[in-house]
């Protein structure tokens, strides 16, 4: 479990429809009456279940934050039963759901449930497999297997502030995946700093996940369809998926508000809404609550190492496999500044991605927010502890699997790919010449791949 001021993994463990093996996280989420209903650690067994309390334990333990019944946060189905897990796969009708919950929970390139997540232990990936083996045999009605994990963490802080849309985004019945957008402008009278978000989900059924920007211009409040792709001009502030605890800041740092009504703060929510089930009639009208303070010492902010240009060639050498390494050495203006966040970032065909801090002085590398096996799906805000100091070199590898048969290039869209590690920091850089996305445009202001 991450500390309240680091709760920033941002983990999407209910996409994977076509193996219907959904990741379990801390918690099951917020839910309608706010951020931290309830007061367990997570969905234990309830009624009759008919497979080995072993078996059941493992899937409670793991699974069934979103693959409960019904299914949460857009999960294809529920892993409740022996009658769940009997049922015919949704992506291969002649395999059992059973078969790829056995390989999915054992898989190290593409694990379930996600990173940060825990993964099953050796032991219990046993357990699933030889049950799986023997035939998938029934056990008792009843099983009494409440999970043993922590409740979530509360804020420190009582929020005070809110993002929300206009009205409610009814899910069509025929689209299993929505993205849609809302904006809020944000002004306050006397200086004030956002020091913690926490997402209030309304519809626990269909909401995805969440991801809040801060814009260079306004945004409808009407929630409307926007793609996956965002623009490059909106700077990533937060993420947020089911077992993801709310955000709340180290206590030196926090968000600016503007106090200029004529220059408000432009945030934009993108919401990410799943309805494999074609479920009719389904609205949405989440909400993000904000605590906020008096201006604290430094202000936050968030910046992308990596880089905006290459090109994935269609047939690459090693079996489709290309990677980038990109050297950023600190210029002595960026001095001093502190890291304490990373999401590495990469599209459908990115597969792994790291960034590392290497001192000049010789000292030991700094990992800055590694995912060895990424996964568009699973994407985490990681908690990193690193400062800067002139002449040290913060290098990004990124690495992808090109299938598409075509070149594909540096692009906002998803068929388009990036290789951006998001990097929240302080003291804020605030030259009238400085762009969140500097690091990564290249020389002479950005990094050097290769």
């Amino acid at each position: 479990m991450l500390r309240p001021y680091l709760a920033l993994g941002f983990v999407v463990p209910c996409v994977l429809v076509l193996t219907g093996a959904c990741g379990g996280g801390s918690s099951a989420g917020p839910s309608k009456s706010g951020p931290l209903d309830g007061d367990g650690g997570g969905v234990g067994t309830a009624g009759p279940v008919g497979l080995p309390c072993d078996v059941d334990k493992v899937l409670a333990q793991h699974c069934r934050d979103c693959h409960a019944s019904p299914p949460q946060f857009g999960a294809p189905m529920p892993l409740a039963t022996w009658e769940d897990l009997d049922a015919p796969s949704r992506s291969d009708p002649e395999r059992k759901v059973r078969d790829f919950v056995a390989a999915r929970v054992s898989d190290d390139g593409k694990p379930m449930p996600p990173p940060p997540n825990a993964r099953p232990t050796a032991a219990e990936q046993k357990t699933i497999a030889d049950w799986v083996a023997a035939g998938a045999p029934r056990g008792p009605d009843t099983c009494d297997n409440p999970t043993d994990r922590p409740p979530p963490k509360g804020l420190s802080c009582t929020p005070d502030l809110s993002l929300e849309p206009e009205a409610a985004w009814e899910m069509p019945e025929d689209a299993g995946d929505e993205y849609v957008c809302w904006g809020v402008d944000l002004v306050k009278e006397q200086a004030t700093h956002i020091t913690a978000f926490a997402p209030v989900i309304d519809n626990t059924e269909i909401t995805h996940h969440i991801v809040l920007y801060e814009a260079p211009s306004a945004y409808s409040r009407t929630p409307k369809p926007c793609g996956a792709g965002t623009s490059l001009s909106w700077r990533m502030v937060l993420g947020w998926a089911p077992g993801v605890e709310p955000l709340e800041l180290p206590p030196e740092v926090g968000f600016p508000v503007s106090t200029n009504p004529a220059k408000p703060t432009h945030y934009v929510v993108q919401m990410h809404y799943s309805n494999p089930s074609k479920q009719k009639g389904k609205k949405d009208k989440s909400r993000i609550d904000l605590c906020t303070s008096a201006p604290r010492k430094h202000e936050a902010d968030v910046m992308a190492f990596g880089s905006q240009s290459f090109e994935i060639p269609a047939a690459p050498p090693a079996g489709g496999q290309f990677s980038i390494d990109c050297a950023l050495t600190v210029p002595a203006a960026f001095a001093g500044l502190h890291f304490f966040a990373a999401m590495p970032h990469m599209h459908q065909i990115g597969v792994a991605m790291s960034t590392t801090l290497t001192p000049k002085d010789g000292g030991p590398e700094v990992d800055l927010g590694t995912m060895t096996a990424f996964d568009f799906n699973t994407q985490a805000w990681l908690p990193v502890n690193a400062t800067a100091k002139a002449g040290d070199v913060i290098r990004t590898m990124c690495s992808w699997t090109n299938t598409t048969g075509s070149p594909v290039r540096f692009g906002e869209k998803t068929e388009d790919e990036m290789c951006y590690s998001f990097t929240m920091y302080y003291p804020r850089v605030k030259s009238s010449l400085w762009s969140w996305a500097a690091p990564a445009a290249g020389p002479p202001i950005g990094a050097t791949c290769n």
